[in-house]
Parts: structure tokens; sequence; C-alpha cells
């Protein structure tokens, strides 16, 4: 029933299920035709609510409306998208006129500097990173937004933060990083490699992992009224 109300349809493939190959060749060939991504996409997501509303039916004995599993399927598609898409014009003017009312201070030449943040509303039950990074003469080179539906906890969103931008940075082909955080606790765990909480343990060994793919990596306090932000919520 979900299927019938959901906006993608995939005529034709279905026939392919009994060959694994020939399925997967007909969904990347759809890729390539108009908005043959968006398609995907969204198919995934209503998957994944497909598989929620089963595991409440199964586990809790709840039966969730098809329209209920579509919309919100859709409702958390567009939500991504807008989180991770291009900023809009004028973002990174407003950001060089934010640096210039800071004592910003420039890294060594040929580093990159990234500044990371995390946000937390208990109202909207989101979570949102922020991370932009300046190479040495100050000039935007890239910034990222990353907005979840959750509940968070500020050092756990603070250290997701750090690791995302370290994968950002890899994908970037940055060999020198300097990572500044206003979260001091985490900062000092990371440089002391020491983990007293085990919520955190399997993220900070994710940053120790990634740090070791970079020439040189540094990562630092900054005071919060020193770190330039992205406005994660609207």
């Amino acid at each position: 029933m979900a299927w019938r109300l959901a906006p993608v349809s995939w005529e034709g493939i279905a026939e392919l299920q009994c060959n694994m190959w020939r399925w997967w060749d007909a969904v990347m060939e759809s890729a390539k035709g108009a908005q043959g991504m968006d398609r995907i996409k969204l198919t995934v997501y209503i998957l994944w609510q497909l598989w929620k509303a089963r595991n409440k039916r199964v586990f809790q004995l709840e039966s969730v409306d098809a329209k209920v599993i579509i919309d919100k399927a859709q409702q958390e598609w567009i939500e991504f998208e807008e989180a991770t898409g291009p900023q809009p014009r004028g973002f990174e003017s407003t950001e060089q006129e934010r640096l210039s009312h800071h004592n910003w201070e420039p890294p060594m030449e040929g580093v990159v500097r990234i500044n990371t943040d995390a946000a937390i509303s208990a109202k909207m039950v989101r979570t949102g990173l922020g991370i932009v990074a300046r190479n040495w003469r100050g000039d935007l080179v890239k910034v990222r937004g990353i907005s979840r539906r959750k509940k968070g906890e500020a050092a756990t969103e603070e250290s997701l933060a750090i690791r995302s931008a370290l994968d950002m940075a890899q994908a970037a082909g940055w060999t020198k990083i300097e990572v500044q955080s206003d979260c001091r606790n985490i900062v000092s765990s990371i440089n002391a490699g020491n983990v007293q909480d085990c919520k955190l343990q399997t993220i900070l060994e994710d940053i120790e992992a990634l740090k070791t793919s970079f020439d040189s990596c540094i990562f630092s306090f900054v005071p919060r009224c020193e770190n330039p932000r992205i406005c994660i919520f609207p």
C-alpha cells in the first residue's frame, strides 16, 4: 500500500529482482536520467521508514499508516537535502565580514584551519554540526552543515563535528590541518589520548585513526566567542 502512495515508482526493475547484476545495472542506469539520484535517495528513505514501521509492528504491536510512512520519508529526505545542499549566495562574504570583527590569527602557510561547532535543539529534537574551513590567507575553502532529527548530548555532538571535519579534510585531499573546537574537554581528551566516557570511545578512536592520514593534524581549543560558527538551525 505504501508504494502506491509513494511519489516514485520502479516499473520494470522489479521484474529483474531474480538477477542481482541486471537489477543493479538498471538502478545505476536510472541514476543517469533526470532527477535520477533524487529518485534513488527518496527510495532509500522510504525503505528506511518501512523498516522502522515493520519493527514497530513486530516488537511493539503498533501499526503505522502508509501515508504517515511516505510523508515521514519525504520530510526527512527534504530536510537532509536542505541541510547538505549548497550554501546561499552571499554566505562567503558574510563569513569574511565575521572574520574582520575578530582578531583572527591565520595558521602557518599551507595549513587549513577548520572550526567545528555543534548545536542541540531540545524543542525540535534536532542536532546540528557546523564545519568551516579556511586557508592560511583567511579564504573560506569549504563549509558543511549536518542536521539530524534526534536527541543529542553536547560532548557527543562536538566529537562528531570534529570527526566529520576530518572526514571532510581527507576527502578534500588536505595534508596539513588545524582543527579548532570550543569544547575544551573533547580537545583535551583527543590530545591526551585519554577517554573517560565510554560513550565517546568509538568516536574518539575514529578521530585518532583519521588523524594519521595527515602530514600534520593539530587540535586546539578556542573560546566560543572566537569560534566562527554556521547557523545550523533556521
